[in-house]
């Protein structure tokens, strides 16, 4: 069972956004978490937020392909109650989870992804391990390999498993590949639907500059509506900036929804 909170206003719509934390969390913690689901109700959007297998301690055994499972339990239990339009938001090791989602199901009611605070963990594993990259790689390998996957590794290694980190350590590996902002992204150019990309300015676990990350969705996006933001003096947590970012993501939400109700114009060529 997956626990969660339901935050509905009184008027009911058929519109639901799903919260889908980030590496080791859960679906409560954190400010930023509460003030969209404070926001959600008055800008037109019921809110889910709930926990994935990979919450809190669970995370180090989580197989990151089962998020696929997880959402698709939320989704069932907002169908079941009515809701018929869906948003996901992502944050952190969430992106990558909601991007992953939406590569393997293309499902048509998801009307957009919200990816907040991406990390790109291939590259943060890179840098903190340095010299000691290949051995943690190898060792990883050779356990997974013997049967072992799931020994834990020690803490400069996140504490994981063999098996947990290879999915975050390991190029050939999809976790590792959505989000490897030096790589050719080729994942993340699988998604289609609108999507919005939230930038904190002071990203404390960046391995590049956030406007460079920020370039290359820019660059290698396929979504038909795509648009990327910073909010300035924001850390990971988006600590301080949780209101400004809430009211960023629900304004592009109902801009996104204008647009798309739109009719299409035939384009006549310049005049």
């Amino acid at each position: 069972p997956l626990d969660g909170f339901l935050a509905h206003g009184k008027q009911r719509p058929k519109r639901l956004l799903l919260f889908v934390h980030g590496m080791g969390g859960n679906f409560y913690r954190s400010e930023f978490k509460k003030e969209i689901m404070r926001q959600g109700p008055k800008a037109g959007w019921d809110v889910l937020s709930f926990n994935n297998r990979g919450c809190e301690g669970d995370v180090a055994f989580e197989p990151f392909e089962d998020c696929v499972h997880d959402i698709e339990a939320a989704l069932r239990f907002g169908q079941s109650r009515g809701y018929r339009e869906f948003v996901l938001v992502g944050h952190s090791t969430g992106c990558q989870k909601i991007a992953y989602y939406q590569i393997c199901r293309k499902n048509p009611g998801i009307k957009a992804l919200v990816l907040t605070a991406i990390g790109d963990d291939y590259a943060i594993c890179r840098r903190d391990l340095k010299s000691r990259y290949s051995y943690w790689m190898n060792r990883a390998r050779h356990l997974v390999k013997k049967g072992r996957g799931d020994v834990l590794l020690p803490a400069c290694c996140n504490t994981f498993s063999a098996r947990r980190f290879l999915s975050i350590a390991d190029p050939n590996q999809v976790e590792a590949q959505l989000f490897y902002f030096e790589g050719p992204l080729r994942q993340f150019q699988k998604i289609r639907c609108p999507v919005l990309a939230v930038f904190p300015a002071r990203e404390e676990f960046a391995c590049m500059p956030v406007k460079k990350m920020a370039r290359r969705l820019e660059e290698e996006t396929q979504s038909v509506h795509f648009k990327s933001i910073l909010i300035p003096g924001a850390d990971h947590g988006f600590h301080g900036r949780e209101m400004e970012t809430a009211r960023s993501i629900y304004q592009w939400l109902h801009d996104t929804g204008r647009a798309r109700s739109l009719p299409t114009l035939k384009r006549s060529g310049p005049r």
